[in-house]
This record gives structure tokens, C-alpha cells and sequence, in this order.
């Protein structure tokens, strides 16, 4: 299913742990929402594709991979991405730039995977920008002026 010019759902599916993971159609909306506010602006500025990491996850895959038991990722509003020859700073500034109505946007050091994890709400978004640092934990993290 085509979500945008340069997005499909099945990129919101996959999964490394070799369990089911097809996005209940209750949440497709919610997906399409995070598509089309922040993903596809995003790749469209940044003039490069921007790859997902980790989508939607089921239950039993979020728990596989030591997800929150509350993570967004399980109801179809999050998703941790990378673009090729951008740090996590710079894609979370990226992103904060072009929209600044997220939920969550964490930044993962290097040794923590390198990634940006971005959330959108239906409403209620709390603007919250977390740095994960390689000793573990999250810490308040600023844009750059």
C-alpha cells in the first residue's frame, strides 16, 4: 500500500525477530499521519531517502526487542529512522526544523544504533527532544541554534 510518493506501509512491517508483524488496519490512519506531517516532509527537504529502522511493532515483537511496554511503536506512531550521510543530530534538527509538533523526537548515540526516533499523536503532542546517550538513560536534548 502506497502511503506517499516515497513511502509504503510494508517499510513500517519489517522486523529482524522472525515474527509476524502486519500493521492491524485500525492503525494504518495513524501511520499515514506520521507520513504524511513528518516523513515525507522530511525526505522531500532532505533530497534523500530516509530508511526505516523500526515501524509499527506488534506486542510480541516490541517485546522481543526490549521495546516500552507503552512505546508508540505498537499503535502505529512512531518510527526510528536514518538517512545516509546525516548524524542523529542533524536529522533531528532536520526535523525539528520542518516540524515541531511531535510527540517525541530521541536522538541515539552512535553506540545506542545512530537513529532518530520520531513520534506523532492525533493531539496532545508534547514536543519532547531526549538525547540517548551510549551510558544509557535519556537526557533533554536542545536544538541547535
Amino acid at each position: 500500500m502506497r502511503l506517499s510518493a516515497n513511502f509504503v506501509l510494508s517499510e513500517f512491517e519489517v522486523t529482524d525477530t522472525d515474527l509476524p508483524n502486519d500493521v492491524p488496519s485500525r492503525y494504518i490512519k495513524r501511520i499515514q499521519r506520521l507520513v504524511d506531517r513528518v516523513l515525507q516532509p522530511l525526505r522531500t527537504a532532505v533530497g534523500q531517502p530516509v530508511h526505516i529502522n523500526s515501524g509499527y511493532r506488534s506486542p510480541k515483537v516490541n517485546r522481543a526487542v526490549g521495546g516500552s511496554s507503552t512505546s508508540q511503536h505498537m499503535v502505529g506512531e512512531a518510527a526510528d529512522i536514518t538517512v545516509s550521510h546525516m548524524d542523529s543530530q542533524e536529522l533531528a534538527d532536520a526535523i525539528d526544523r520542518l516540524n515541531r509538533s511531535y510527540d517525541q523526537l530521541i536522538r541515539y548515540a552512535p553506540e545506542r544504533g545512530g537513529h532518530v526516533h520520531v513520534s506523532l499523536r492525533a493531539r496532545g503532542n508534547r514536543q519532547q527532544r531526549l538525547y540517548a546517550p551510549a551510558a544509557g538513560g535519556y537526557i533533554v536534548d536542545h536544538q541547535e541554534p
